[in-house]
């Protein structure tokens, strides 16, 4: 074999072995350096890309806020790579609770923080963001009617549904803790008093629907149904119809066309109107737990600022510039 003589190996041959293995050899470095190289790129890309996934938002609460928050979230994460912005449902009183308890970095809530709430959570902080109303609505085979607010309070009181009208057979309520609820509710019982009885408390015994989405799924499924749900929500919507309503102090009736920003901007900043969306309005908000981070702040202005308003129109709410 080749190299078992070391007596016969020539000055030549060894001079030509040694460039031979210097050449493999430097080779072998290249090849080692270059896996080093690509090795500390794809760490130092990790990196990054870890870095950016690090930076997320949990925004869960109200779901008439919900649809809101996904657009806006949209938006803002187009315009900001590596931000994530998680959106969530499960009601108002979810939203304030979860915020409150740590387990979501904003809260989203469609009412005002109750006195309860702030009690068990004194940090909370509201940040308004928007305006929206609620309606009642009635299944689209229903042939519209203004409803009174007399009669809406007795039925679901005592789950009648036709003191409405005879041609309402069922009543939808929210399943859940809601701001669409809480307001329909406080609207009724502005009543309280006119209304031969006791106070107002809804009936256990009409049926619930998770979310603004649920009970729009069942009064529209459900023939001679009605129920109150958020106007972004039952705006265009071919398979209900939204219901006037009688205003049973002033006497007056309201067309189901009277939804527009200048009536949530008169009650929302506790101007007089005369609209009946007006005593039907609520504000949209973002909670805090204490003021909000320098990610939360950013999001929350982004949420209040003109170019959010495109937003606001998609799903058929007002932003907070209306109101300034």
């Amino acid at each position: 074999m080749l190299f078992n003589n070391d007596k016969a190996v020539s000055p030549v041959v060894a001079t030509l072995v040694l460039v031979v293995v210097a050449i493999i050899g430097a080779a072998a470095v290249g090849v080692i350096l270059g896996t080093f190289s690509s090795d500390v790129s794809d760490e130092a890309s990790a990196g990054e890309t870890s870095s950016a996934t690090s930076t997320e938002l949990i925004v869960a609460g109200s779901t008439t806020v919900q649809p809101l928050s996904v657009e806006l979230a949209e938006a803002y994460m187009a315009d900001h790579k590596g931000v994530k912005i998680t959106v969530q449902g499960g009601g108002s009183g979810a939203g304030v609770s979860s915020v409150g308890m740590g387990i979501v970095d904003i809260g989203a809530a469609s009412r005002d923080i109750k006195d309860t709430e702030k009690a068990d959570y004194p940090t909370l902080k509201e940040h308004l963001i928007g305006g929206s109303a609620v309606v009642v609505i009635a299944n689209a085979g229903v042939t519209p009617f203004s409803a009174s607010q007399d009669d809406l309070f007795v039925a679901y009181r005592d789950n009648t549904p036709t003191t409405v009208d005879a041609t309402i057979t069922k009543l939808y309520q929210r399943a859940e803790a809601s701001g669409t609820e809480d307001t329909f509710v406080e609207w009724l019982e502005d009543r309280n008093g006119v209304v031969a009885g006791a106070d107002f408390t809804m009936n256990s015994a009409v049926e619930g629907a998770t979310g603004n989405q649920g009970v729009i799924d069942s009064v529209a499924s459900t023939a001679g149904s009605l129920g109150f749900v958020d106007f972004g929500f039952a705006n265009g919507n071919a398979d209900v119809v939204i219901l006037g309503i009688i205003d049973d102090a002033s006497g007056t009736t309201y067309a189901n066309t009277v939804i527009d920003g200048d009536a949530i901007e008169e009650e929302l900043s506790n101007e007089d109107g005369a609209s009946y969306v007006t005593s039907l309005t609520r504000p949209l908000y973002y909670i805090t737990s204490g003021e909000p981070n320098t990610m939360q702040q950013a999001f929350i202005s982004f949420a209040q600022s003109p170019g959010a308003a495109d937003c606001f129109e998609t799903v058929g709410y007002f932003p907070v510039t209306a109101f300034k």
